[in-house]
């Protein structure tokens, strides 16, 4: 806002008339904004009445609007049943096919969970038959007592199924099977799947019907709001003449304020809000020629703090980089270090992966790259969860220890337990590198426990963070000697573990490159 009242004089003289009476008023409010001004009432009380009319007008478009949106929620409630009645259908679905594969398997394997997976995907769908004919919203006829007809066939011939399976006759049962069970399937799945067509019509409707509401809302929106708009735009208009004179004077000495110079003080003629506000004013600037002073000393100590936080992030970002998130921030927050070498007792595990070096020989760069990294994000994720430390990856294998940089009681169960997992992932993970690149992706583990150097060891210029020592070579030996899928530890390890949580076997005493005695190693089976 442009000031144009001068500020008061050194010598306590008022500014001439001339200067007080260019307010910039228009001509044809003038008359309007006296009379406001004139009337005997306070300004809150003289803003209230103008924004009472304007309230009545937006409570006339809250009634609109609120039939409108009730109008709305019902279709939103029929939306979410129709919605609820798809989701019920495609899992009736789902049972049915369910059925169908674990009445295969029960039959292959001979497994009693299987037939008790049958009898729980029978509840469900039944249960699903009578929470859907509740909701169901439009004309489905005999839908669910023909589906309940066809069920209890379903149920009839599962049941020959099963006697043909107790006395033995497996290759009956599967004919049985087949030929009765799998084709009543059949009869069920589709007029599930009519009734998910018609829902999705029904949902599609629905939708449309939201059309004409929006647009009969849009029409009222603007009928109202432009009433509103020239009601608010006039009296406030109005309104906000009688108060802007004092606020340019105020608004001067604000500007004085901001340009630095804080002796200024101001006087206004009003004896209301406004002549309260200007001692105010008058107030502030006191108290920020004061506090001035010690922004600039809050200011420094900031810069500090935020110096202090940057190089906080900075290390974490490095510690990041070959620890897990958890140790990373651990170390942050605590008050030691990590660059000083030390003996300690470690669980070390280096994770071989067989498969990636033949699969480079017939594969595209990028398809060998991708496989690799996509096992590689997998393998460490579990590295991460066991709060292990990932020193490197070492081509196609990987490098992890336990116990440091911060203590872990357990640090032998937890490189066990994250060898498990990797095997188990292992398994999905070959499926889709399989399907896509042909290859057979395997991997050996081998884990060793017991005393290494460990620290920053390497040249100025570059460092790493890593351990160093036979048990390091021993656990690297061990991956290199395990099967495909195999998981050797040694007796150091076994030993730490706790009762029960694997069963093992002796895998001999093997004379290893790098160790002088014969090590006793043992297999995870």
């Amino acid at each position: 806002m442009t000031s144009t009242i001068t500020p008061p004089r050194p010598d306590g003289s008022a500014p001439s008339p001339a200067h007080r009476d260019v307010d910039g008023i228009p001509r044809l409010m003038r008359p309007m904004v006296d009379f406001v001004a004139r009337i005997q009432a306070r300004l809150e009380t003289k803003l209230l009445a103008g924004f009472l009319g304007i309230s009545v007008l937006m409570l006339a478009l809250g009634i609109v609007g609120l039939l409108v949106v009730n109008r709305m929620d019902a279709q939103v409630d029929r939306l979410s049943t129709l919605q609820r009645q798809s989701d019920n259908a495609n899992h009736m679905l789902y049972s049915i096919t369910a059925q169908s594969h674990f009445r295969t398997m029960a039959l292959l394997t001979g497994e009693p969970v299987w037939t008790d997976k049958i009898s729980t995907a029978k509840a469900t769908f039944a249960q699903l038959i009578e929470e859907t004919e509740v909701i169901a919203v439009g004309d489905h006829g005999d839908l669910f007592n023909r589906l309940r007809t066809i069920d209890e066939r379903y149920a009839e011939a599962g049941v020959r199924v099963e006697a043909l399976q107790a006395a033995g006759d497996i290759d009956g049962a599967l004919r049985a099977h087949v030929q009765s069970e799998h084709e009543i399937s059949h009869e069920l799945e589709s007029p599930l799947n009519d009734f998910i067509g018609d829902t999705e019509d029904l949902v599609a409707a629905q939708i449309d019907g939201f059309a004409g509401d929006r647009r009969f809302l849009r029409i009222a929106l603007a009928a109202f709001s432009v009433m509103s708009l020239g009601g608010a735009i006039a009296l406030g208009a109005v309104i906000s003449w009688t108060v802007i004179r004092p606020v340019r004077r105020i608004d001067h000495a604000l500007d004085t304020l901001a340009n630095g110079d804080f002796t200024a003080r101001i006087d206004v003629p009003n004896r209301d809000e406004f002549g309260k506000l200007s001692d105010n004013v008058n107030r502030a600037s006191e108290q920020l020629e004061t506090l001035y002073g010690r922004l600039e000393t809050v200011n420094r100590d900031l810069q500090a703090q935020v110096d202090e936080q940057v190089a906080l992030l900075e290390r974490t970002s490095q510690l990041r980089r070959y620890l897990s998130p958890q140790v990373a921030e651990a170390i942050v927050a605590g008050d030691r270090g990590i660059g000083e070498s030390r003996r300690a007792e470690l669980s070390v595990a280096f994770v071989d992966i067989r498969g990636f070096t033949a699969l480079s020989e017939q594969s595209e760069p990028e398809e060998m790259i991708g496989g690799l990294n996509r096992f590689l994000t997998v393998m460490t994720d579990i590295v991460f969860k066991y709060e292990g430390t990932l020193d490197k990856y070492v081509g196609d294998a990987l490098m992890v220890f336990f116990n440091d940089p911060l203590p872990q009681e357990d640090h032998a169960e937890r490189a066990v337990r994250m060898a498990l997992d990797m095997q188990v992932a292992l398994v999905e993970l070959r499926t889709r590198l399989n399907e896509a690149a042909q290859m057979e992706i395997t991997a050996g583990v081998g884990i060793s426990t017991g005393f290494v150097t460990v620290g920053n060891i390497g040249s100025p210029s570059r460092m790493d963070y890593t351990a160093m020592g036979n048990h390091v070579n021993l656990a690297s030996r061990l991956a290199d000697d395990a099967a495909p899928g195999e998981i050797l530890i040694t007796e150091r390890t076994l030993a730490l573990l706790p009762p029960g949580l694997v069963t093992t076997e002796p895998a001999g005493q093997r004379n290893l490159k790098g160790v002088q005695r014969p090590i006793a190693f043992y297999r995870i089976v």
